[in-house]
């Protein structure tokens, strides 16, 4: 838990703050990550207020000195580092486990049936579904986000797209057999080599593991979400640029 970091950025003290102690606070904010390696010396001449100030601001804080302060600093830091790095290592791996080289055509598709589009996701995925459907109609692609099996019966010449992290999920197999039915192009955006993969007329797919009895595993959206914003920004890089950048 953090111990400083927020609160040098809220500022919700129970007085109100000199304008010394305000220079220190700015100045420990800008240059947090550097507090730990310098002296309050240092810290005083550069924010032009002095050692007392300091260290009145340190109790401000709630420590009992400087020293104390700048030992609680460099937790927060080695904690922000490592947080911020498990973050980038997480993200690296699921970019990793995506596969781009199908997008192109995906994007095509989507393009081109960009007047008849339905998107279809059940759970985190239905969160998804209405990311991608706000991020379409900045195109001005009025993308439908339907929840009922007996919705397509009303939109049989629409292009289906389904988002399933796992590409295993009952009702949206059931969704993709009755569209299959109509006689409907089926897109997703799912898990490689799944049952919704395998059945779809065109796939983009990412291969990141499901933990089928881990439940924050399972609604994670993170790789999906990195999907979709690869789709919505080559659709805007090879179709919507000239309109983007003429206005």
């Amino acid at each position: 838990m953090y111990r400083v970091i927020h609160q040098l950025k809220e500022r919700n003290f129970n007085r109100a703050i000199t304008k010394s102690e305000k220079a220190v606070l700015d100045y420990l904010e800008a240059h947090f990550k550097q507090i730990p390696k310098w002296t309050v010396i240092k810290i005083a001449r550069e924010s032009y207020t002095s050692q007392a100030t300091i260290n009145r601001t340190a109790k401000l804080l709630g420590f009992k000195g400087f020293s104390e302060l700048k030992y609680a600093i460099k937790e927060d830091v080695d904690l922000l580092t490592s947080e911020t790095q498990k973050h980038i290592r997480n993200t690296e791996y699921m970019l990793s486990r995506i596969n781009f080289s199908q997008v192109d055509a995906f994007v095509k598709h989507v393009y081109q049936h960009r007047k008849k589009l339905l998107i279809f996701g059940l759970g985190a995925s239905n969160v998804s579904a209405q990311y991608m459907a706000r991020q379409l109609l900045y195109f001005g692609i009025p993308a439908i986000v339907v929840s009922e099996l007996q919705m397509l019966n009303q939109f049989k010449s629409y292009t289906l797209l389904i988002l399933s992290s796992s590409g295993e999920t009952q009702r949206c197999l059931q969704m993709l057999e009755n569209a299959k039915r109509a006689n409907m192009f089926v897109l997703s955006i799912t898990k490689k080599d799944s049952t919704i993969s395998a059945e779809s007329s065109l796939s983009f797919v990412h291969d990141v593991a499901v933990d089928k009895m881990d439940g924050i595993s399972r609604e994670q959206q993170l790789h999906m979400i990195l999907m979709i914003n690869d789709v919505i920004n080559r659709l805007k890089l090879n179709y919507f640029h000239h309109d983007a950048t003429s206005g």
